[in-house]
């Protein structure tokens, strides 16, 4: 079994590689990978993600990668809305549940007009790779499968990678170890544990 740090610092290296970036071996399949990991190596993977363009140039690449941080996302939507206050006072009077579901609503999760999405959509670059991270920080409001499901037809051409707190097994995730999700996912293993 590998390290944590045995396996992130595969990845540059995997990213590089022409098989995975023309989706050689994927038979037909989107070009949807999960570097799944124990929640408690968070910080380790956070640190990793942020150096991960300087380790890229290491590697003699001129490939592009491009992070979008889920939580990062949502808070921002909610900060040009000017609503966080407004969710503040809201879960005060009337609790965390109510205030989920309004957030949800807000952000259109799992419609055509999911706002995570239409920020994906609107900020993607040509020609990169697309990584997705901030999965655990927003379970409350955004399920991966909608996530990944909903970018297919935006990220379809690229490699794209969910940095994962959890298990993913068998093409099921299971976030933090703990939640199981009963979707099926159309993703490979980036690396495997």
């Amino acid at each position: 079994m590998l390290t944590i740090a045995d396996r992130l610092d595969k990845i540059p290296f995997i990213l590089v590689d022409s098989k995975f970036q023309s989706k050689e071996g994927l038979g037909n399949e989107l070009n949807f990978h999960v570097f799944d990991y124990n929640p408690d190596e968070e910080l380790l993977v956070q640190d990793f993600i942020l150096e991960l363009p300087e380790r890229m140039l290491r590697v003699n690449t001129m490939k592009q990668i491009q992070i979008f941080n889920l939580y990062q996302i949502v808070i921002h939507f909610f900060e040009r809305k000017k609503y966080i206050e407004k969710n503040f006072l809201m879960e005060e009077r009337d609790g965390s549940e109510q205030l989920f579901n309004r957030m949800r609503s807000a952000l259109k999760v799992a419609t055509a007009q999911d706002e995570i999405v239409k920020y994906i959509t609107e900020n993607i670059e040509e020609d990169t790779i697309v990584i997705i991270t901030g999965v655990g920080a927003v379970f409350s409001l955004v399920r991966s499968h909608v996530i990944l499901n909903n970018l297919q037809t935006v990220v379809e051409n690229r490699p794209l990678i969910l940095f994962y707190p959890g298990v993913f097994c068998n093409g099921t995730l299971k976030l933090f170890g703990v939640f199981e999700d009963k979707h099926y996912y159309r993703a490979f293993q980036l690396v495997e544990r």
